[in-house]
């Protein structure tokens, strides 16, 4: 095994199988599952890393590919191999994983040590009221620094928000800069020395005889404004002569007065620019400070705050070896997914783990293993950075570096096409790369209906057609740049095919949502009596304009569960989003309330079940495959980059930060090459986008491209078809009855052994192991059973498994205890007795732990929790032996077992 090895692997290279064997053949080596840190992007591909790494590891053995490729890298016989199989399983089975996102290790870290910097552990994470925030830090300024704000927002000409947006932005990256402090009047003195060049200028064409109408035009200013817009042109030239108006009168004094005003114009704009910064910071300074005292008042934090407070603990608070020291394991492996997406803090948060790695220290067995593709980095607006990835290589020349070239996932004639246009990019890194499958179909359309009233025409034809071709709509994914597209073309498309499932995946607020908006305008017009709410109600309904309203209620009868519930059904738009406006509405003590913070709902709309044509934007399909991609051109132009800063970096390292003023580009080089630099990351950025979309389609994909100002014109992708459609076939094989034989087996006495585990049970993922544990720990930390202990219980239950679990899955876990608390059988059994939870016992050498033991007036009843959904054999059989141990202990025959199934729908108690 190589011990340190990066692995750029292209879309569809085996990422994931390169990830599982790696830490298949760590644990064939000794490795313990908690010495193994693994660290992926998303929650999706943690718990899909896990479930990989599990069901390998049951089937070891079977998949020859696995097997040969774990061979390789262990170093081990196949026969070694499979013979350590139970071992292995038992090992991952039992252990702590350490298998998080990195945000989640971060997380995870900070919860650790939060009471260094004076924060509860039992923090939650959500975005700030924007603002409640922005005006708390207003009323917190004194009387000097309100009107350095309001200085700031008068000379740079700007929104209130906008600055607030600048701050996230510093935040986000946290990086220090050391402004310098620029005199007001200093630019207004630079001012005017450039306008003494200028007036001599102004003069010496007035006063030339060759001078045309134009070129007298183009001097004519009397100010600092008019001269810099007038000269708009003609100051971007290196000499005078280059304008042509100026051709004519062009000599070494006019030359000399251009050249003289070039150089005031450059001091002009440095000093500008300079001024603009060391403002922003000073006012950042201010808001920092006011933020970090605004945190400690409240329970909660964002999540750029906690990869933050985490940098600064390890660079202020605390020993970096200390810190990890008192982690949960010492990591001596570490294996990062998506590498090309972490960002520059998370780096810095990770480096001490890899550097201890990389140096060797000590005798121990330790290994460093990353891999991803700078080919598929989208987020650099999540502060992604993707030159980390040849960085690391680089700079510990101990690090291999490895490409997969080969793709498994597309048709020959997708990877051909793909190879075709990326290959002729000569300033994009891309190598060729191999398929297996033979086949495949790509077809691109000049879609005009794009830009018309019924843009999506034409895809709902190429559906129609896929669909009567024999294209499963289960194979069918449609991939956009926006969420708005998403959802427009659901709701078109659901008229289209009201027989087909179509579902989305989306991540956008509830408020968002058409029919959520309908209702929550409908309420404000009930309250306000505006007709702006009520227009705005119609236009989402599709509605004439001035259509009548006929919706009358009185507000102070209806609560606002119920008022939400009567007005979606009056305007019959009723569905599953609303549904869940309908739940949330019920934290809302009144209609006052509901309207005026409704706004500021942070929840997310529901996603239907993943069935039928799917509908996600590019982002959400990275990772993804389908059989069948439509691919869509960006319908909206892109909004520009209107951030007010510049970072430019070398390397991974910040070089500087520029504020950005305009036509600066044409006086100062450093700030030049910086916005050339920047405008080549936006261009990658978008041939990254385009790469991840085109790889996504396994055997058919059709590009739906705009005439004119099209994102596929960087491609120069013209209207062509390469291969035939491929249509699964499926073949449907009846099956003969079978007729069982019946037999008496050959009786040879009895043999003590273990109850056979079900197929299911074999299949046991880690998510139900997580699960189950998580339910039994909380019902082991509840002081009492009340609902007020069960969120207390909660709380350390996300502690301790959050890493594992989703929020979803701790609100299961809350409805099913909530059961056993309302059922009237458990509380009156609780009632007065002796309540022992996780009981140890010790019966016949064997140690026994009792979910709950009851014990009153010498009667004792023992309770076991399962969160299985089948009522097993083997759970009786458990049961039964608990209650044979306690008779023999307590010497009495009073002992009662029963089995608590804790359901969904509710529990049941099984007695034993």
């Amino acid at each position: 095994m190589k011990k340190y090895l990066a692995l750029k692997a292209s879309a569809g290279s085996g990422k994931t199988f390169a990830l599982t064997v790696r830490y298949i053949s760590l644990l064939l080596l000794n490795a313990n599952p908690t010495e193994i840190l693994t660290l992926t992007f998303t929650n999706k591909a943690a718990n899909e890393m896990s479930e990989r790494i599990y069901q390998t590891l049951l089937t070891l053995g079977d998949d020859e590919a696995y097997l040969s490729a774990i061979v390789e890298q262990s170093g081990l016989s196949r026969g070694e191999i499979i013979g350590a199989k139970s071992k292995l399983l038992k090992s991952f089975s039992s252990s702590e994983l350490s298998i998080y996102t990195i945000d989640k290790f971060v997380n995870k870290i900070l919860r650790e040590f939060c009471g260094y910097i004076g924060l509860n552990d039992d923090f939650e994470i959500k975005e700030d009221n924007s603002d409640d925030l922005s005006l708390k830090f207003l009323k917190s300024l004194d009387l000097r620094q309100f009107d350095q704000f309001v200085d700031f927002f008068l000379y740079e000409n700007k929104k209130f928000n906008s600055l607030f947006d600048l701050f996230k932005d510093l935040i986000q990256k946290n990086e220090s800069f050391d402004a310098f402090k620029i005199n007001k009047e200093l630019i207004f003195l630079q001012q005017k020395e450039a306008m003494i060049h200028a007036f001599k200028i102004k003069e010496f064409v007035q006063n030339c005889e060759l001078a045309s109408k134009s070129a007298i035009s183009a001097v004519d200013f009397d100010d600092f404004a008019a001269l810099i817009k007038k000269g708009s042109t003609w100051l971007t030239k290196e000499r005078a002569a280059e304008f042509s108006y100026f051709k004519k009168c062009a000599n070494e004094i006019l030359e000399s007065h251009f050249s003289n005003l070039k150089k005031e114009l450059k001091n002009y704009y440095k000093l500008s620019s300079s001024y603009s910064l060391s403002r922003l910071f000073e006012l950042y300074g201010s808001f920092n400070a006011f933020r970090k005292e605004y945190n400690k008042n409240k329970n909660y934090l964002e999540f750029n705050d906690i990869s933050n407070l985490v940098y600064d603990l390890l660079l202020n608070t605390i020993d970096k070896d200390f810190l990890y020291f008192r982690l949960d394991s010492r990591y001596t492996h570490l294996l990062i997914d998506e590498f090309q997406d972490t960002s520059l803090l998370q780096y810095k948060i990770l480096e001490p783990i890899i550097q201890e790695i990389l140096s060797g220290y000590g005798t121990e067995f330790k290994t460093f293993f990353y891999v991803g593709d700078t080919k598929q980095s989208i987020y650099r607006f999540r502060g992604g950075k993707r030159e980390l990835f040849d960085y690391v290589a680089q700079e510990n020349g101990s690090v291999e570096v490895e490409a997969l070239h080969t793709n498994y996932r597309s048709a020959h004639n997708i990877v051909e096409f793909v190879n075709k246009v990326f290959l002729a990019l000569s300033a994009y890194e891309y190598y060729e790369q191999h398929s297996l499958k033979k086949g495949g179909y790509v077809e691109v359309i000049e879609d005009e209906s794009l830009l018309s009233e019924e843009k999506f025409e034409t895809i709902a034809e190429k559906i129609a057609y896929l669909l009567a071709q024999g294209v499963e709509a289960n194979d069918i994914a449609i991939l956009t740049y926006t969420n708005s597209d998403v959802l427009a073309l659901y709701t078109y498309l659901s008229e289209k095919f009201p027989e087909v499932k179509i579902s989305t995946e989306m991540t956008s607020k509830l408020i968002n949502q058409e029919n959520v908006k309908a209702v929550i305008h409908a309420i404000k017009y009930l309250y306000f009596k505006e007709d702006i709410y009520k227009e705005n109600c119609n236009a989402i309904l599709g509605k004439a304009p001035l259509s009548e309203f006929l919706l009358t209620v009185d507000l102070q009868e209806y609560t606002m569960p119920q008022l939400v519930k009567f007005v979606a059904t009056q305007l019959n738009c009723m569905d599953e989003n609303v549904i869940k406006l309908l739940e949330v509405s019920s934290s809302y003590q009144n209609i006052l309330d509901f309207i005026y913070e409704i706004d500021f709902l942070e929840s997310s709309i529901e996603n239907k079940e993943q069935s039928g044509i799917q509908i996600l934007t590019i982002f959400k399909s990275k990772g993804l495959e389908f059989d069948t991609v439509l691919l869509i051109d960006r319908i909206k132009r892109k909004n520009h980059d209107k951030s007010s800063l510049l970072f430019e970096y070398e390397k991974v390292n910040l070089k500087n930060i520029y504020y950005k003023v305009p036509n600066l580009e044409n006086f100062d080089e450093n700030y030049a090459q910086a916005v050339k630099q920047e405008r080549q990351l936006a261009l990658d950025d978008e041939l990254n986008i385009l790469y991840v979309a085109l790889t996504r389609a396994k055997n058919n994909l059709f590009i739906f491209k705009k005439r004119e100002k099209s994102v596929f014109d960087v491609l120069n992708l013209e209207p062509m078809h390469l291969g035939n459609l491929t249509v699964k076939e499926f073949i449907h094989t009846p099956q003969e009855k079978t007729e069982y034989v019946q037999y008496t087996p050959l009786y040879l006495g009895k043999q003590e052994k273990k109850i056979a585990q079900s197929k299911e049970h074999q299949l046991y993922s880690l998510h139900s192991k997580y699960f189950g544990l998580a339910t039994h720990y909380c019902l082991e930390m509840m002081s009492d059973f009340t609902l007020e202990s069960l969120q207390y219980a909660l709380s350390l239950a996300k502690s301790k498994y959050g890493n594992a679990l989703k929020e979803e899955d701790f609100k299961h876990i809350q409805k099913r205890i909530t059961h056993l608390l309302n059922s009237a059988e458990f509380t009156q059994k609780i009632a007065n007795s002796n309540l022992y939870k996780e009981q140890a016992l010790m019966y016949k050498n064997e140690i026994k732990i009792l979910d709950l033991l009851l014990e009153n007036q010498n009667q004792y009843v023992i309770y076991d929790y399962k969160t299985t959904q089948d009522e097993m054999q083997e759970h009786i059989v458990q049961v039964a032996h608990y209650k044979k141990a306690i008779k023999e202990i307590v010497k009495s025959d009073e002992v009662y077992g029963y089995i608590i199934y804790l359901k969904e729908e509710g529990c049941t108690f099984k007695e034993v």
